[in-house]
């Protein structure tokens, strides 16, 4: 039995450690359109509307670096829930280590799992505690990176929610700038490009605002989306835990300003898969 599926890339990397690759053509062309936006959006802020203003004496450089430094958390954050491990189940994993009754036997990848691990069409493996399979990551989000993929959805909330309030303040409060280039490309074309900008980033404020709305619900009620799919009003709605415990369960047993971390790991999870963690 191979260890992995032959759609699923391993490299190993000398500072990040082994790297987790979906061979999926849809979502590597995803990933590449959010990388593509990424560059655009952090462009326009900051040579449209940022630095221009710092050297008109409008903008602290304190706000250049906070949104410069979302802009790294957010990268960083694709980064880790695109290549991280979702929680493979191992080939040596074993129903004896959990009530027999509640594990099944996936048909298609030949392995025992236990509740809540679901078998993904795309990455063609399964996956514990499975909440869905992310085009824009072009990986599932499961038990081993759902950490990194919430702390995704957290930093790209706040650098788009940024980038929206700048693009407002480009258009109804700074004045035309006096120190930049107006023979630049970006300069003499800002008008398309803000207003391309502002829409963008308005979209994606409101989706990632809805997304980590919907998320929070999911983790103090102790569901994941397939849940959700699966049984959309089930009888039993009551909060299962508090949100400190929700987080705890979700990021791990570390400090909890390592949570914010895209760098770190989740030192934690079954007995069955700490061993098979990438």
């Amino acid at each position: 039995m191979a260890a992995f599926s032959q759609r699923i890339l391993l490299k190993m990397c000398p500072v990040v450690g082994r790297l987790h690759f979906v061979n999926d053509t849809q979502g590597i062309l995803c990933v590449s359109f959010i990388v593509a936006y990424w560059l655009y959006g952090v462009f326009c802020n900051l040579v449209i509307i940022l630095l221009p203003r710092y050297y008109d004496g409008l903008v602290s450089g304190v706000i250049i670096g906070i949104y410069s430094a979302l802009g790294v958390l957010t990268i960083c954050s694709l980064f880790r829930a695109s290549t991280l491990n979702p929680g493979r189940i191992p080939p040596n994993s074993e129903s004896s280590q959990a009530d027999e009754t509640d594990w099944t036997y996936c048909q298609v990848c030949l392995r025992t799992r236990p509740p809540r691990a679901h078998h993904c069409r795309r990455c063609r493996q399964c996956v514990m505690k499975m909440d869905h399979h992310c085009p824009w990551i072009n990986n599932c989000v499961g038990e081993a990176n759902h950490w990194a993929f919430y702390q995704l959805l957290f930093y790209a909330f706040l650098l788009s929610a940024m980038s929206f309030i700048q693009c407002l303040l480009h258009w109804y409060f700074f004045p035309k700038c006096v120190h930049c280039d107006r023979t630049a490309f970006y300069i003499r074309h800002q008008l398309g490009l803000m207003y391309l900008e502002t829409t963008l980033s308005f979209l994606m404020f409101a989706a990632m605002g809805c997304m980590l709305f919907g998320n929070h619900l999911n983790l103090i009620l102790d569901r994941t989306t397939l849940d959700v799919l699966h049984n959309p009003y089930p009888q039993d709605m009551r909060v299962k835990r508090t949100s400190l415990e929700a987080y705890a369960d979700l990021c791990g047993s570390r400090s909890k300003l390592t949570w914010f971390c895209p760098c770190g790991e989740r030192r934690t999870g079954p007995m069955y898969m700490q061993a098979d963690m990438v």
